[in-house]
């Protein structure tokens, strides 16, 4: 374990732990220090996996069913990976309210199955591939 890194009390405070739960804090200190992964890398893989999956680009700035559809799920995917509506909003370069707007239309369809099906579809398509 880094005690460098460590302030004076909390130092003191972990060489009184066992050794079982010392090595469990220093693997949680490890993770949590180490360098993280760029979140664009992740977005961008699911934006290509969207890509194949729907026959769509995410990106493209019209409105047509298609191409709304796959925003839909993607957002509501991105979302569900943790990442932020500004952050998605960013990436897609849309408003984050947007993104709240998607992201309801997604919930809807999980609400109203009969009449989104065609959502649930991409959407079970789509996370079965990510998966």
């Amino acid at each position: 374990m880094d005690a460098g890194r460590l302030t004076p009390y909390l130092r003191r405070r972990v060489l009184r732990l066992p050794a079982a739960d010392r090595a469990v804090l220093q693997r949680e200190l490890a993770a949590s220090l180490a360098p993280r992964q760029d979140p664009r890398i992740r977005l961008g893989h699911l934006a290509h996996v969207m890509q194949e999956v729907a026959g769509v680009n995410v990106f493209e700035r019209n409105r047509t069913a298609p191409v709304v559809l796959a925003r839909q799920v993607f957002v509501y995917v991105c979302r569900a990976e943790g990442y932020s509506q500004n952050a998605v909003g960013e990436y897609l370069d849309l408003d984050h309210s947007t993104i709240c707007y998607l992201e309801k239309k997604m919930r809807d369809a999980f609400n109203l199955p009969a009449a989104y099906a065609d959502a649930i579809t991409l959407y079970n398509r789509f996370t079965s591939e990510i998966l």
